[in-house]
């Protein structure tokens, strides 16, 4: 009986010899691989070591392997492979290193420029039960950059801050402890801040833990006088 494969086609770019990207074709025991991460393993471990990519967790913790999977982002290492062509690219608006690696620099950037820990009114301030509630919203972000890639603005604006930037402010501006609340509006009240978000929703499309950016982009906006 003949054993079922996969067929996978990968985005290929090595930016020190390559002047344009392609896609090369492989095809994948189904006995070696369930997901799209399995798959990528399998072909850099058996038929191609060049092949580049980030992994680390397996479990939809750490975001490191997020990438744009047959038509849209999502974590490999969650996203199962499908009969007939898979397709994988790199995240999107971040430079390429090599194959699906890109360079997260510029989102780095932007996330620790709204200052993203807690500064305490006082040493003695206790969170209550209900304000973590209320943050609980914002803290599974797992700093994946798909919600970066997939938003136009930063695309187009080098200097928007983003929306996981976004979440991780509204996190903290939701917080009873925090004492940086002016502060941090203060930073996204300029030309490149939170107004510069025209609420497409392809962030919210993107996350794969459902924290809709968007929405906390709206309420941010809100505290805005």
């Amino acid at each position: 009986m003949k054993e079922k494969i996969y067929k996978i086609a990968v985005f290929r770019f090595d930016p020190l010899k390559d002047t344009a990207h392609r896609f090369d074709h492989y095809t994948v025991p189904a006995s070696k691989a369930n997901t799209v991460l399995d798959a990528l393993i399998y072909i850099r471990d058996y038929i191609d070591g060049t092949l580049a990519f980030r992994a680390s967790c397996r479990q939809g913790r750490c975001g490191s392997c997020a990438m744009h999977i047959n038509g849209r982002y999502g974590l490999a290492c969650e996203v199962r492979l499908v009969p007939g062509q898979n397709r994988v690219r790199p995240l999107g608006q971040m430079p390429i290193i090599k194959d699906l690696m890109v360079d997260m620099e510029r989102f780095w950037e932007k996330y620790e420029a709204v200052k993203p820990y807690l500064v305490r009114k006082s040493n003695e301030a206790a969170q209550t039960y209900a304000n973590r509630r209320k943050i609980e919203k914002t803290v599974d972000c797992i700093l994946c950059g798909a919600c970066f890639s997939a938003c136009m603005m930063t695309g187009v604006n080098s200097g928007f801050h983003g929306p996981a930037a976004f979440v991780v402010m509204n996190r903290f501006l939701l917080d009873d402890r925090d004492a940086l609340r002016d502060q941090r509006l203060e930073i996204v009240k300029g030309e490149n801040g939170v107004f510069r978000c025209h609420s497409m929703y392809n962030c919210n499309e993107a996350c794969p833990k459902n924290i809709k950016p968007a929405e906390n982009i709206l309420e941010i906006k809100k505290n805005i006088d």
